[in-house]
């Protein structure tokens, strides 16, 4: 087996990092209750917020005015976080933002892991149809690796509302991979062509769905 060391001297990888909860490195808590027809910068903070899960928010219209699309996501929320799942806004607030889904919403603002994990340390072992891609990162997450002969393309960042979309897509082949997350990490890619360049790319997701994404590399099978 051939060994490719890809980083020296324990330098980290320079990588695209990204967020599955969008680029901003915080958001503003919600300091008023919401109702249908409200304005303003707690229902922008609220749409943004929501925009980042498309099953809550499949619309993902940031307006800063709390109409029916809006309505329909809160209640989504309640239903999704057992907080109300009936009724009206009046009788038991669901499709409003009371002092019960204003806590929730707030807590989950306020306490968000938004760090995307590092990744560091990635070597490449090579057989004549086999390779080994290992790599460190910084907190346990789950990996993937995507190979092809030709070079990697990284694409669907964000959507054509410039709202962050989660994991990009990769071109290329998947490696098969456990999906357990771990900070010591190795992919085995079989059925490779003797005496052949592969590009590959690492795809990183910690538990709170945080992506990082090493550039773009190489590596050549042996004859």
């Amino acid at each position: 087996m051939q060994r490719a060391d890809i980083l020296t001297g324990g330098a980290i990888i320079a990588m695209l990092a990204f967020s599955f909860f969008g680029i901003q490195s915080a958001y503003a808590a919600i300091t008023n209750q919401l109702d249908f027809g409200d304005r303003g910068e707690d229902v922008t903070e609220l749409q943004t917020y929501f925009s980042t899960t498309p099953v809550i928010y499949p619309e993902r219209l940031v307006t800063g005015y709390f109409g029916p699309l809006t309505q329909a996501a809160v209640r989504r929320y309640q239903t999704a976080h057992g907080i109300v799942s009936q009724g009206t806004p009046v009788s038991t607030g669901y499709g409003r933002v009371g002092p019960r889904t204003m806590a929730s919403i707030n807590a989950q603002l306020i306490g968000r892991d938004e760090s995307a994990p590092l990744i560091s340390s990635i070597n490449v072992s090579t057989g004549s149809t086999s390779a080994s891609v290992g790599w460190m990162t910084s907190e346990g997450a789950r990996g993937k690796v995507y190979y092809d002969t030709s070079p990697i393309r990284v694409s669907n960042i964000f959507d054509v509302n410039g709202v962050f979309s989660g994991e990009p897509t990769v071109s290329g082949i998947l490696a098969q991979y456990d999906g357990v997350e771990r900070s010591a990490q190795a992919v085995n890619i079989t059925g490779l062509s003797p005496n052949t360049t592969y590009y590959y790319l690492i795809v990183v997701l910690d538990s709170s769905n945080n992506v990082s994404v090493s550039l773009p590399a190489s590596f050549r099978t042996n004859q």
